[in-house]
């Protein structure tokens, strides 16, 4: 590499590693000038739509009488799915997810980000089909499973492909598209659910809401032949030019190509000196020193989502209200949702505003006092205290739509190091499921009238494993908001603690470009990549 090209690589890289300046505030005008990743955002995140879909799926069957009849038992006049089958159909969701977190990181790498989203794609749309055509509870599982293993592998994957492709100034706001779509795909079901209840009274009414799954995967099939590889993947297999080419496919003729590509091999390069010099293999370098502590910060914000109670209001929501004798409980559930939407809108413009951590930390503040409020209220059995338990748990799911809901992806996508990335996303996703798993499994028997029937006091359950989570974000959780991967590489090498993250000034860029600069050619560089 010359001294011109060097000279121009080294200030590419460093002027996107100053200290981030007051006007990275981003605007509606940035949204119009960035529209065209965003389309790409949205494209990528077409497979979370499936894991909002399923997520809320069970709970919105079970409002639907055909799927009792089907799939249920008689208790006391009523048809109601037991404890022990709700836990089967939960642990098809639990598996697949998991499942395939592991094996995302270990394909993506190997692959590539684009070869893996289609053969998510088809298993997604394989089990599907085979959900629809389910006659007995465990081929429904079997349909589950397959179909939950497909979009877990592009939930676990659409993160890391974005955030390799984002422009700094809009990560934020790319990454949390992932929860909307999420939150679409949920709303989509309780919609599929609703409109099918009130047109057919047979196994059309459940069956409908199982195959309308298959449009996002659809989508993402047919957007396949013009999706680009991810940049990040390009450049650690030592394909810089067809990085380029991908970053400018993302972000258009005015990104600053050179400037991300230089950015993103100095940290490469930056990180692989590091990893020989450890002597570390890539899997268990994730728990290691500063890739250790990136996998703790990205795995405890998911878990928090967990604890809070998110699989309650959003998976169990409407099964609450039939249970609890609400008035339409299906056509509350589409009210419930559509503001969990907006609160998810009103994310946009604040998580590159405020910060994750503002976000984060004090969204976990306010709904951890909320189930203590809703809780308390439950005790109370009136139709007053009903229609305020109602009232407090959709304003709850919009303030966690507006906050934890949206960041968290944020944060998922921004804080691994670009080597370790899928890796310890797929890690982040695992340990994630895995408490999922636990509380999905205990539900039913919670909220269940043939079992504990706790209804809305279930929230003093989530109450004190809340309290632990706001101790550990508020110390631990760094603020992230405009750093560059070399900017964040450096932090987290030199142990800056989270409170000092914001206004930390960092001075490797220079250190960083060296690594680059002492690559002499395409052939010398490769190596040092490999």
């Amino acid at each position: 590499m010359g001294d011109i090209e060097t000279k121009a690589v080294r200030q590419d890289v460093e002027a996107s590693s100053a200290p981030p300046p007051e006007d990275t505030k981003i605007s509606w005008r940035d949204f119009w000038e960035n529209k065209r990743v965003l389309g790409w955002c949205l494209l990528i995140f077409m497979l979370p739509v499936n894991f909002g879909y399923e997520a809320s799926t069970v709970g919105n069957l079970l409002a639907v009488d055909s799927f009792l009849r089907r799939f249920g038992e008689e208790v006391g006049g009523i048809f109601v799915v037991s404890a022990k089958s709700q836990q089967i159909l939960n642990a098809a969701t639990t598996v697949g997810i998991f499942v395939s977190a592991w094996v995302t990181g270990l394909l993506s790498d190997m692959f590539g980000r684009r070869a893996v989203i289609g053969i998510a794609c088809l298993l997604c749309v394989a089990g599907i089909l085979t959900q629809y055509w389910s006659a007995t509870l465990m081929q429904l599982f079997g349909g589950k499973l397959l179909s939950c293993f497909g979009f877990g592998l592009g939930h676990s994957l659409g993160p890391v492909y974005v955030a390799e492709l984002a422009p700094v100034k809009l990560r934020g706001v790319c990454l949390a598209l992932v929860n909307t779509m999420i939150v679409i795909g949920q709303w989509m079901s309780s919609l599929a659910v609703y409109g099918s209840s009130l047109s057919y009274s047979d196994d059309f009414q459940w069956r409908i809401p199982v195959i309308t799954q298959l449009i996002p995967p659809a989508i993402l099939l047919v957007g396949l032949f013009i999706l680009p590889e991810s940049p990040s993947w390009l450049i650690i297999h030592n394909k810089r030019e067809q990085a380029a080419k991908a970053f400018r496919t993302f972000n258009g003729p005015n990104f600053d190509v050179d400037g991300a590509v230089a950015v993103m091999t100095a940290a490469v390069l930056k990180e692989k000196e590091l990893e020989a010099s450890n002597k570390s293999t890539s899997w268990i370098s994730c728990f290691k020193g500063p890739n250790g502590r990136r996998t703790l910060i990205i795995c405890m914000v998911y878990i928090a989502q967990q604890f809070i109670g998110v699989n309650f209001i959003a998976g169990y929501l409407t099964y609450y209200f039939k249970l609890a004798g609400v008035d339409n409980p299906l056509g509350i559930g589409q009210a419930a949702y559509a503001i969990q939407f907006f609160g998810n809108i009103c994310s946009w413009p604040l998580i590159d505003r405020l910060g994750r951590r503002p976000m984060i930390v004090g969204g976990m503040f306010v709904m951890t006092a909320a189930l203590l409020l809703i809780g308390g209220i439950s005790t109370i059995n009136s139709p007053a205290s009903l229609k305020a338990t109602v009232s407090f748990m959709t304003i709850w799911g919009f303030l966690y739509q507006a906050t934890l809901g949206a960041v968290a992806y944020a944060v998922g996508g921004e804080t691994p190091s670009p080597s370790h990335r899928q890796k310890t996303y797929s890690i982040n996703i695992m340990a994630a499921t895995a408490v999922s798993c636990a509380v999905l499994q205990i539900m039913p028997y919670l909220i269940n009238t043939d079992q504990a029937n706790l209804g809305g006091k279930i929230c003093f359950v989530f109450f004190a494993p809340s309290l632990f989570m706001c101790a550990y974000l508020y110390y631990c959780l760094p603020e992230m908001k405009g750093r560059n991967y070399a900017e964040l590489e450096e932090m987290f090498q030199n142990k800056v603690s989270a409170r000092q993250f914001k206004g930390y000034v960092c001075h490797g860029a220079h250190e960083l470009t060296e690594a680059v600069a002492e690559s002499k050619g395409g052939e010398v560089e490769t190596r040092e990549i490999a």
